[in-house]
């Protein structure tokens, strides 16, 4: 690939720098965010580093760490990547079961394979004559042609015993092959099986990992073979011909061992341990600690040189070796949380406040597509979440262990207040009045804070039906609209009660057949309104017995309009969405979904209440997920936009109406223009 340059597989001007308007699907403005990581690859050259994302291929030039082109778009929801040692292709695998191989310097994809997982490991040959693929039914491992996807031979491995990750590695000159097996002896440990390329022979079945084995290698001279175990801090060698253990190194921890050999067949290992997310590169020989990093899987480590892994959520970094300091770039967050607030604009619609999955909330300036953190970088945790007020006021909650942090969103983040209790703490809500935060903590307990002085103003137990100290309890709190009533649950528990505040004692307690889950208060606050598999409930809260129930299918996305008078609901019930009319009593409109979908994943009035927006959930034969967008007096479909690769996990309006954005599970913000249709 020396003095090549890679090509845009979607042609791009060649002053187009803006990376938030490549290969935009139709009606889209921009995007925000670069699609969450499944994996890396060096080109064989070392110059680029190819990323698999859920919303394409992306190409990085490693000098400078920015971006040269975008691919694979069409579909997008790529899995995985691997380069041929020449550097003329590129195996590219998706979540549809895809293998497609690329020529690099033409962009195009030349052959296409069917395979049996969205996740298959495959590796081209030294020699560039094969593209292995794995086959998890089966065990066995498929020697292909590169340019046809034809499959050349056959190696038979065993059924129903190849291993969890399935690693595969060719020997320098191509004339072995390695790939792993379950132990016929002990079910949780594997074998390593290698086979005679030509011929298609087994030529040993190695034994000696107690585990899951991570990742294979050979060493330059053909010698050696290394391998890493899963999860066990293990790195075996063993002789290529006697197939003898040379040596065993252990030690590392509970850690993912990927090792690598160097060209001058130095063998260095890096080790990404379970139980901190810290990548640590060693030179085993001499037990030397090389580089350590804080790291997100994945990680890819290249000919014992380069090393590519994700910093924290949002940041792609490389380290060579030599160079003490990384290269890094902006890649993506993970994905959304599935709730209405998750996605929302500031008042002023300048800015976009978002709340990924694994507790980061971003601030997106819409003008320069640029993100910045909701609170300064020395106060965020990893568990931060939206919380609007009644008057449509941003702010942010930060949990880290048994502490409260709430912080006002605005054009300078400020805090507002400090809250320590007692126990982890495993979920906040906000009054709409802002005037009192509730948090559950580990154990059940509950405890109302007031804001303005940040005093415990009421502490309570919510009992559970386990007992548990676990703070990775699923918990849900939710505030009436005057903040005198609070509803607590676990999603791990059918346990849904009613607590009055101000004094701070159990109102109701709803049987598990009748809720499964509570989503919100009318925003009068005189209803309940959850679900119960089959059904919709609303309880009156005065009266506390069911108002009404709705036969509707497995709902769980709901949105009031900002006039209250209609409900909309969605879930996977076969008629699409309804719209319930309060003042009436009675269902005012049903609202048919897109061809192919079934499950409604978003919904979102606008704040005039004229149009009701939905993101759909991905179903199979779908390879792009719509966002419809109704009038909801007529109920006529104005739009529907394809642009997303896999669900929409929340959408929202601009105050002016004049932009839609969604967010989606395949860790992107796109923007839609609405102004031709509204």
């Amino acid at each position: 690939m020396e003095n090549e340059k890679i090509q845009a597989a979607t042609p791009l001007s060649p002053n187009d720098s803006d990376v938030a308007t490549w290969a935009l699907p139709e009606g889209a403005i921009a995007r925000l965010e670069r699609g969450c990581v499944c994996g890396t690859a060096f080109s064989p050259d070392g110059r680029y580093l190819a990323v698999a994302t859920k919303i394409g291929l992306w190409w990085y030039e490693v000098a400078t760490m920015s971006p040269v082109a975008l691919w694979e778009t069409e579909r997008g929801m790529v899995s995985d990547i691997a380069f041929s040692p020449n550097g003329k292709w590129i195996a590219v695998s998706n979540w549809d079961k895809v293998l497609k191989v690329w020529d690099v310097q033409r962009g195009v994809s030349i052959a296409q394979i069917e395979l049996t997982d969205f996740w298959i490991p495959f590796i081209f040959s030294p020699n560039n004559r094969w593209l292995a693929t794995g086959n998890s039914d089966t065990g066995n491992v498929e020697l292909r042609e590169p340019e046809t996807g034809k499959i050349v031979l056959t190696l038979i491995g065993e059924a129903e015993k190849c291993g969890e990750f399935m690693p595969i590695a060719f020997s320098p000159d191509t004339q072995l092959l390695a790939s792993t097996s379950r132990d016929n002896t002990n079910n949780d440990a594997e074998s390593i099986i290698v086979w005679d390329v030509e011929n298609g022979e087994r030529v040993a079945c190695l034994t000696g990992h107690t585990g899951y084995i991570y990742r294979l290698c050979f060493s330059p001279c053909g010698r050696f073979l290394a391998s890493g175990g899963e999860e066990d801090g293990t790195v075996i060698i063993w002789n290529v011909g006697s197939w003898q253990q040379i040596k065993t190194h252990t030690g590392y921890g509970k850690s993912d061992m990927t090792p690598s050999y160097s060209p001058d067949g130095t063998l260095r290992v890096a080790a990404v341990s379970d139980d901190d997310d810290i990548v640590t590169v060693w030179d085993l020989e001499n037990n030397e600690k090389l580089y350590t990093a804080d790291s997100e899987a994945p990680v890819t480590f290249s000919n014992g040189l380069q090393l590519a892994y994700q910093y924290e959520p949002d940041f792609l970094e490389v380290w060579m070796l030599g160079n003490p300091t990384p290269r890094r770039t902006v890649q993506t967050h993970i994905s959304f949380v599935d709730t209405s607030e998750s996605l929302t604009f500031s008042q002023d619609g300048k800015t976009i406040v978002a709340e990924y999955r694994y507790g980061s909330v971003l601030l997106w300036d819409i003008e320069n597509k640029q993100a910045r953190l909701a609170m300064p970088t020395e106060s965020a945790s990893k568990n931060q979440h939206i919380h609007i007020s009644s008057e449509g006021e941003l702010y942010v909650t930060s949990i880290h262990k048994n502490t409260v942090k709430l912080w006002e969103v605005g054009s300078c983040e400020s805090l507002i207040a400090e809250f320590a209790g007692n126990g982890f703490v495993c979920a906040t809500a906000l009054a709409p009045t802002n005037n009192k935060l509730a948090s559950a903590h580990e154990g059940g307990n509950l405890i109302i804070w007031d804001v303005q002085s940040g005093d415990k103003l009421r502490a309570f137990r919510h009992p559970l039906q386990t007992s548990t100290d676990d703070s990775d309890q699923a918990w849900k709190l939710v505030f009436s609209p005057d903040g005198s009533l609070l509803v607590s649950y676990t999603e791990d528990e059918a346990n849904v009660r009613l607590w009055d505040v101000g004094r701070g004692e159990e109102i109701q307690e709803f049987p598990s057949d009748e809720f499964w889950d509570i989503e919100m208060f009318s925003p009068c606050g005189r209803y309940l309104v959850g679900s119960a598999g089959k059904n919709i409930i609303f309880w009156n809260v005065k009266h506390r017995e069911i108002l009404t129930t709705l036969p509707f299918l497995w709902a769980h996305d709901f949105a009031y309009s900002p006039c209250s008078s209609y409900l909309a609901c969605g879930g996977e019930d076969p008629e699409g969405i309804l719209l319930w009319d309060f003042k009436r009593r009675e269902i005012y409109k049903r609202l048919q979904l897109p061809e192919g979908c079934q499950d409604v994943h978003s919904l979102r009035f606008s704040d005039c209440g004229q149009y009701l927006a939905f993101g759909a959930a991905w179903e199979t034969g779908l390879e792009k997920v719509p966002i419809c967008l109704w009038e909801v007096e007529t109920g006529k479909r104005v739009v529907t936009f394809w642009g997303h690769f896999t669900d929409v996990q929340a959408v929202a309006f601009s105050p002016n109406n004049e932009l839609l954005a969604s967010a989606s599970f395949d860790g992107s913000i796109l923007l839609w223009n609405l102004t031709s249709y509204l």
